[in-house]
Protein backbone atom coordinates (compact mmCIF):
# COMPACT_ATOMS: atom_id res chain seq x y z
CA UNK A 1 0.00 0.00 0.00
CA UNK A 2 1.77 3.20 -1.24
CA UNK A 3 1.20 5.64 1.52
CA UNK A 4 -0.08 9.50 1.44
CA UNK A 5 2.44 12.10 1.30
CA UNK A 6 1.87 15.41 3.91
CA UNK A 7 1.63 17.29 1.03
CA UNK A 8 -1.09 15.78 -0.81
CA UNK A 9 -3.02 15.66 2.98
CA UNK A 10 -2.87 19.24 2.94
CA UNK A 11 -3.90 20.08 -0.40
CA UNK A 12 -7.01 17.93 0.62
CA UNK A 13 -7.95 20.06 3.45
CA UNK A 14 -7.29 23.07 2.16
CA UNK A 15 -10.00 22.22 -0.44
CA UNK A 16 -12.42 20.94 1.95
CA UNK A 17 -11.89 24.69 4.06
CA UNK A 18 -12.56 26.19 0.40
CA UNK A 19 -15.36 24.47 0.07
CA UNK A 20 -17.01 24.98 3.37
CA UNK A 21 -16.21 28.58 2.60
CA UNK A 22 -18.00 29.03 0.03
CA UNK A 23 -20.97 26.97 1.30
CA UNK A 24 -20.73 29.39 4.46
CA UNK A 25 -21.31 32.81 1.34
CA UNK A 26 -24.01 30.86 -0.28
CA UNK A 27 -25.74 31.01 3.35
CA UNK A 28 -24.94 34.17 3.85
CA UNK A 29 -25.81 35.50 0.32
CA UNK A 30 -29.28 33.90 0.70
CA UNK A 31 -29.41 35.31 4.29
CA UNK A 32 -28.97 38.37 2.93
CA UNK A 33 -31.71 38.24 0.44
CA UNK A 34 -34.34 37.26 2.30
CA UNK A 35 -33.57 39.96 4.67
CA UNK A 36 -33.74 42.68 1.82
CA UNK A 37 -36.76 41.03 0.74
CA UNK A 38 -38.51 41.37 4.48
CA UNK A 39 -37.44 45.24 4.22
CA UNK A 40 -39.02 45.73 0.53
CA UNK A 41 -42.11 44.25 2.18
CA UNK A 42 -42.05 45.93 5.28
CA UNK A 43 -41.61 49.41 3.19
CA UNK A 44 -44.60 48.53 1.03
CA UNK A 45 -46.62 47.53 3.68
CA UNK A 46 -45.80 50.90 5.64
CA UNK A 47 -47.07 52.89 3.31
CA UNK A 48 -50.65 52.00 3.58
CA UNK A 49 -50.97 52.11 7.77
CA UNK A 50 -49.05 55.78 7.14
CA UNK A 51 -52.32 56.59 4.71
CA UNK A 52 -54.57 55.11 6.69
CA UNK A 53 -53.39 56.48 10.44
CA UNK A 54 -52.90 60.25 8.69
CA UNK A 55 -56.71 61.22 8.98
CA UNK A 56 -56.65 60.06 12.18
CA UNK A 57 -54.07 61.97 13.88
CA UNK A 58 -55.18 63.93 16.85
CA UNK A 59 -58.72 62.21 17.06
CA UNK A 60 -59.60 61.77 20.65
CA UNK A 61 -62.31 59.32 19.29
CA UNK A 62 -59.83 56.65 18.01
CA UNK A 63 -58.02 56.28 21.16
CA UNK A 64 -61.64 55.74 22.90
CA UNK A 65 -62.62 52.93 20.29
CA UNK A 66 -60.04 50.72 21.10
CA UNK A 67 -61.86 48.94 23.72
CA UNK A 68 -64.90 46.88 21.92
CA UNK A 69 -67.96 48.65 21.79
CA UNK A 70 -71.20 47.03 20.05
CA UNK A 71 -71.59 48.45 16.31
CA UNK A 72 -75.10 49.40 16.97
CA UNK A 73 -73.46 52.35 19.29
CA UNK A 74 -71.53 53.67 17.22
CA UNK A 75 -71.84 57.18 15.06
CA UNK A 76 -71.07 57.42 11.66
CA UNK A 77 -68.00 59.01 12.44
CA UNK A 78 -67.21 56.13 14.98
CA UNK A 79 -67.92 53.74 12.11
CA UNK A 80 -65.20 55.20 10.06
CA UNK A 81 -62.46 55.86 12.37
CA UNK A 82 -63.22 51.92 13.55
CA UNK A 83 -62.66 51.04 10.02
CA UNK A 84 -59.81 52.60 9.57
CA UNK A 85 -58.37 51.06 12.63
CA UNK A 86 -59.14 47.72 11.58
CA UNK A 87 -57.84 48.25 8.19
CA UNK A 88 -54.93 49.30 9.76
CA UNK A 89 -54.62 46.23 12.26
CA UNK A 90 -55.12 44.08 9.59
CA UNK A 91 -52.33 45.49 7.56
CA UNK A 92 -49.76 44.85 10.48
CA UNK A 93 -50.74 41.44 11.18
CA UNK A 94 -50.16 40.99 7.49
CA UNK A 95 -46.76 42.53 7.75
CA UNK A 96 -45.89 40.42 10.62
CA UNK A 97 -47.19 37.35 9.16
CA UNK A 98 -44.88 37.66 5.83
CA UNK A 99 -42.14 38.43 7.77
CA UNK A 100 -42.73 35.29 10.02
CA UNK A 101 -43.22 33.51 6.92
CA UNK A 102 -39.62 34.55 5.86
CA UNK A 103 -38.19 33.00 8.86
CA UNK A 104 -37.63 36.81 10.19
CA UNK A 105 -39.67 36.86 13.26
CA UNK A 106 -39.71 33.54 16.26
CA UNK A 107 -42.39 31.47 16.96
CA UNK A 108 -42.99 33.69 20.50
CA UNK A 109 -42.65 37.22 18.06
CA UNK A 110 -45.56 35.73 16.12
CA UNK A 111 -47.47 34.68 18.63
CA UNK A 112 -48.54 38.73 19.71
CA UNK A 113 -50.32 39.39 16.12
CA UNK A 114 -51.20 36.09 15.84
CA UNK A 115 -53.24 36.94 18.73
CA UNK A 116 -54.03 40.16 18.01
CA UNK A 117 -55.41 38.66 15.02
CA UNK A 118 -57.91 36.52 16.98
CA UNK A 119 -59.00 39.25 19.03
CA UNK A 120 -59.87 41.35 15.91
CA UNK A 121 -62.19 38.67 14.15
CA UNK A 122 -63.80 38.81 17.21
CA UNK A 123 -64.68 42.23 17.29
CA UNK A 124 -65.14 43.19 13.84
CA UNK A 125 -68.67 43.64 13.55
CA UNK A 126 -70.72 43.51 9.83
CA UNK A 127 -70.73 47.18 8.68
CA UNK A 128 -69.60 48.57 5.55
CA UNK A 129 -68.25 47.30 2.79
CA UNK A 130 -64.68 48.36 3.86
CA UNK A 131 -65.33 46.65 7.44
CA UNK A 132 -66.64 43.93 5.87
CA UNK A 133 -63.84 43.60 3.72
CA UNK A 134 -61.18 44.03 6.46
CA UNK A 135 -63.05 41.39 8.57
CA UNK A 136 -62.95 38.97 5.88
CA UNK A 137 -59.30 39.40 5.49
CA UNK A 138 -58.80 38.55 9.21
CA UNK A 139 -60.93 35.59 8.88
CA UNK A 140 -58.25 34.10 6.06
CA UNK A 141 -55.42 34.75 8.11
CA UNK A 142 -56.88 33.41 11.09
CA UNK A 143 -57.52 30.40 8.87
CA UNK A 144 -53.61 30.48 7.93
CA UNK A 145 -52.75 31.06 11.85
CA UNK A 146 -54.28 27.90 12.53
CA UNK A 147 -52.96 26.11 9.88
CA UNK A 148 -49.21 27.19 10.73
CA UNK A 149 -49.93 26.42 14.25
CA UNK A 150 -51.12 22.63 13.93
CA UNK A 151 -48.52 21.98 11.31
CA UNK A 152 -46.01 23.04 14.44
Amino acid sequence: MKKVSLDTWIQLLGMVGLLGGLVFVGLELQQSQRIAVATQIQGRNQMMPNYLLAPLEGQLTAVSLRAPRPHEELSENELLIREQLVLHRSLTITNAWQQYSLGLLTDDAWNVPAERARACTTTARRGSGLLQASHHRLLNMQKVIGLRYSAN
